[in-house]
């Protein structure tokens, strides 16, 4: 008979969860929060079914049936639109929402028990802080201060043979851009923003200039921005070619996706074009004859990540695409901006000339890196000089100009990871992400929470090509003290084992991964990918553990964790170290293995923590490291 008295975890879940969303606008656009179609565009929003898209006449027909139905019951006409790539339908709403009527709708069809998810159809923004323009130099690429190391890292490689995806507003045929474009696609569905269609093979940007009132009541009249020209520019502008600027990956070719017009762009077009861009289908649309190993957005608007845009960024990692996103340009938390929020990318702070925060950059948990975005509070020359267009509304003649902001610091990453795939085409998501973020460089001005460092592109480039073995000890992993938060990644982990609750210490800052502690027969898993590189002499996996238990006996392993590594099959290679409520102590122990037998490979570390029916034991990890020399 078994006596052991069953033990609650407590507070448990709402310390990984966030219990509230905090929106915020950025501060160069007038989001209007009292209707959420008065911004020039249509109000929409997005419904997923379970059946994963409708297949059939029968489904259509229930569809319409329903939102026949649902739409006077709110005083207004539902529509169907299209499936999207994702398998959810974009719903049409013939007049504008406050927010009371938005939840009161999303509400009616959350509680239909055949809908997966049901969420506006936000509208995105580009991310920048325009100025006039000036030639001037690159500081960026070479500064010691606050560049990327670009010249070094070209001495290895340009980014020949890799593919980025500049999801964006499309491009102007630039004469120092035009060599590396790739044929590319106009995902905006609207037929009124600026180029009179709709969806089209034409990603060439007409302009996004709106007049006064066009985006919402009260806005104010807006030139061309060109924003896509300037960050292609800014990844993947031609180099070495006695003409302008160089771009950081300036042999790599861009795939110009525009889904940004006037006003801004819609969540499922941007969903859509993430798709299609990575080399996924999407109905009524070519197939992308050049996937692309890297998708640029610099984009994004207000609110936590949707479940239409982590959807689409799940499908292309599944195809083994890096997406790297914008921060945001409100000097506030990323966590609360989408789709800086999302999980499993790249979201990039901006830095200044001098290497610390730049006054708008947003900042937090959910940031990986930062990268020179510029500040011209000091000067029009301190922001970053790239491609662009003369033209204040329709297109003109060729041009350069400085501008400022995480969407220009985004490209630079892009840029970088595209180094990576040209010399690595096989590198998987999180090997690209792992040797982004462990090979930036420490900020020589204040930035906090502006993730790892600025990255640095010729550490990155010398790390995927194996760093030339022995030399100076570099670490791994991503995310180490798990102080990303809820957004985890790269590491995958159970529900609520990324957690901030206090009822268990950390070793260091306020996040740890805490697996079991409820009582009850459970098991909580921790992993993360990553590639250790060849040619190195020693690798060196390390972590915290504190193991609490309310088990008494002095005998008996009731709940155990398992350390083990796997290859890229899940095959288990090793089981590294078994615990359990027998090694209960206060306070945190470190524990080393030597993972040498694995140099050269791909391997997956995983925690797995088992509880049985009762007396809880809680497996309490922070500080992982895998060190390489």
């Amino acid at each position: 008979m078994n006596l052991k008295k069953a033990k609650t975890r407590s507070g448990r879940l709402l310390g990984g969860i966030a219990t509230a969303v905090v929106t915020a606008s950025f501060s160069m656009f007038a989001l209007q929060a009292a209707a959420h179609g008065d911004n020039g565009m249509p109000q929409q929003i997005i419904v997923k079914y379970k059946t994963s898209g409708i297949s059939s006449p029968k489904q259509l027909a229930a569809v319409n049936k329903a939102l026949a139905a649902i739409g006077p019951r709110h005083g207004m006409q539902l529509s169907r639109m299209r499936t999207m790539a994702t398998g959810a339908e974009v719903i049409h709403v013939n007049r504008n929402l406050d927010d009371s009527e938005l939840a009161s709708l999303l509400a009616e069809f959350k509680a239909d028990p055949s809908v997966e998810y049901a969420e506006e159809d936000r509208i995105m923004h580009t991310l920048l802080t325009p100025n006039d323009t000036q030639f001037s130099q690159q500081w960026d690429m070479f500064e010691a201060t606050a560049g990327i190391n670009a010249p070094t890292a070209w001495d290895t490689n340009r980014g020949s043979g890799a593919v980025i995806a500049s999801i964006d507003t499309g491009y102007r045929p630039h004469a120092d851009l035009v060599a590396n474009i790739l044929p590319g696609y106009d995902f905006i569905s609207s037929t009124t923003n600026n180029d009179g269609n709709g969806r089209d093979s034409n990603a060439q940007d007409p302009g996004d200039y709106n007049t006064a009132g066009q985006c919402g009541t009260g806005s104010a009249a807006s030139n061309s921005s060109w924003h896509g020209t300037h960050v292609a520019g800014t990844a993947a502008g031609v180099g070495n070619n006695a003409l302008g600027i160089a771009g950081v990956a300036y042999q790599a070719k861009i795939v110009p996706v525009r889904v940004l017009g006037r006003c801004g762009g819609t969540t499922s077009d941007i969903a859509d074009a993430i798709i299609w861009a990575s080399g996924g289908t999407v109905s009524g649309v070519p197939a992308n004859a050049n996937p692309a190993k890297v998708l640029s957005l610099s984009l994004g608007g207000s609110g936590a990540c949707d479940s239409t845009t982590q959807a689409a960024i799940n499908s292309a990692r599944s195809r083994n695409a890096t997406v790297v996103v914008a921060a945001g340009n409100s000097n506030a938390n990323a966590a609360n901006f989408n789709p800086a929020s999302c999980t499993g990318i790249i979201t990039v702070a901006a830095v200044g000339r001098t290497g610390g925060k730049a006054y708008y950059s947003n900042f937090g948990t959910v940031v990986e890196v930062a990268a020179p975005g510029g500040d011209q509070t000091t000067g029009t020359a301190n922001g970053i000089l790239s491609t662009l267009n003369s033209g204040t509304t329709t297109p003109g003649s060729d041009t350069y100009a400085y501008y400022q902001g995480t969407s220009q610091a985004t490209p630079h990453v892009a840029g970088i990871a595209a180094l990576l795939y040209s010399i690595k085409p096989t590198a998987t998501v999180d090997e690209v992400i792992n040797t982004i973020t462990s090979t930036t460089r420490a900020f020589p001005a204040t930035c906090s929470q502006c993730g790892t460092g600025i990255v640095n592109a010729a550490a990155a480039v010398a790390a995927i090509n194996g760093g030339g073995g022995g030399g100076t000890p570099s670490q791994l992993l991503g995310n180490t003290g798990f102080e990303n938060g809820t957004s985890s990644a790269p590491w995958t982990a159970s529900t609520g084992v990324i957690s901030n609750s206090t009822s268990q210490p950390t070793h260091g800052g306020t996040w740890d991964a805490w697996m079991n502690g409820y009582g009850s027969a459970h098991t909580d898993t921790l992993s993360q990918s990553v590639a250790i590189p060849s040619g190195r002499t020693s690798a060196t996996l390390s972590f915290f553990l504190h193991i609490d238990s309310a088990e008494t006996t002095t005998t008996s392993a009731y709940d155990t964790l398992r350390v083990q590594v796997l290859n890229s099959s899940g095959t288990v290679l090793a089981t590294l170290a078994t615990y359990s409520n027998l090694n209960k102590a206060t306070g945190y122990t470190q524990r080393s293995f030597n993972l040498a037998a694995y140099i050269g490979q791909t391997v997956t570390l995983r925690f797995t923590g088992t509880e049985d029916g009762s007396l809880q034991t809680s497996f309490v990890v922070d500080d992982v490291t895998l060190t390489v020399q």
